[in-house]
Order: C-alpha cells, then sequence, then structure tokens
C-alpha cells in the first residue's frame, strides 16, 4: 500500500510539474476523438501533410503564443517566389478553405485560411506579399506578381484547439 500510495505521489508530482513547465507540452486525447493531435514540434508542417512542393521553401518554424498565454502553437513559415505567387494562391484553394490573394493599399493579402488535416487537427493558412519594389514602384496587378521577390506563406497550429 506504501508503494501505491509513493507510486500516485510521484505520478502526480510529474503530471503537476509538466503542466506547469512551458517547455513541456502535453495535450488531452479522447476516446471519442473529439480533439485531434496536434505536432508537438516545429516543423515543415506542408511536408508532414504531405503538400510540400518545389517552389515553397521552407524557411523555418517558431513557437508562437495566439490571443493569449494559454494558446500556444507552431507557426512554420515559408518564401514563394514572385513568378509562383498566383500558381501557390489558386493552388491552396485546392485544399483549404481560402480567398484568394487581394490587393490592399500597399500589400497583396487574403483573409486567413483554413485546413482540417485526416485526423481532425486545425491549422491557420496565410500569404502576404509586399506590393513595393525598386524604391517605391507597386506591384498592383496579378500578372506583375513574377516582379516581386517573395511572398510569405505561413502555415499555423495552436496546440489546444480542435
Amino acid at each position: 500500500m506504501k508503494k501505491l500510495l509513493s507510486l500516485s505521489i510521484l505520478i502526480f508530482a510529474t503530471i503537476a510539474r509538466a503542466d506547469s513547465d512551458p517547455t513541456v507540452v502535453t495535450h488531452a486525447s479522447s476516446s471519442f476523438n473529439d480533439t485531434a493531435e496536434p505536432p508537438l514540434a516545429c516543423g515543415d508542417f506542408l511536408k508532414q501533410m504531405g503538400r510540400d512542393r518545389p517552389e515553397i521553401v521552407f524557411v523555418g518554424c517558431r513557437s508562437i503564443e495566439g490571443n493569449n498565454a494559454n494558446d500556444p502553437g507552431f507557426e512554420a513559415t515559408y518564401h514563394v517566389k514572385g513568378k509562383h505567387i498566383d500558381a501557390t494562391d489558386n493552388w491552396i484553394g485546392t485544399w483549404a478553405k481560402w480567398e484568394r490573394l487581394r490587393f490592399s493599399c500597399c500589400q497583396w493579402d487574403a483573409p486567413r485560411g483554413f485546413y482540417r488535416d485526416n485526423l481532425g487537427s486545425h491549422y491557420e493558412v496565410n500569404l502576404f506579399a509586399e506590393a513595393y519594389i525598386n524604391g517605391g514602384i507597386m506591384v498592383n496587378q496579378r500578372k506583375d506578381f513574377p516582379k516581386l521577390p517573395y511572398a510569405i506563406l505561413t502555415i499555423t497550429h495552436y496546440l489546444y484547439r480542435p
């Protein structure tokens, strides 16, 4: 009985420490599969989803906080050369809930897109490009995307969102 009590205290202490340690990622799983298990480390999410393409270059991944400290996640960043922006914009629409890029003020962007993988994990998708090039020339038409150096694509996965 003493051993069982000691073991119970040890398990409880370990769980409490993991819950309070921001470097330890934990998540609840459910036998009803009402929550998906997100990636537990930064990485190339497009590659992990089987959606990597040679014209979309993985730059890196970072740990982020969402709207509050209780909403941690990871954000993978990619570069898309100007000549591939239009095709990438169209391609995202084939697998994600996505509205195409539009010009606004001084940039090309779209409302945040969403994707849910076959395991039920949710991702946010964003594509953005500065419209100014070469000392103030503005690219405000799609046909001129090849003049842009690159666009930034981000795929974000928050750890505790179903």
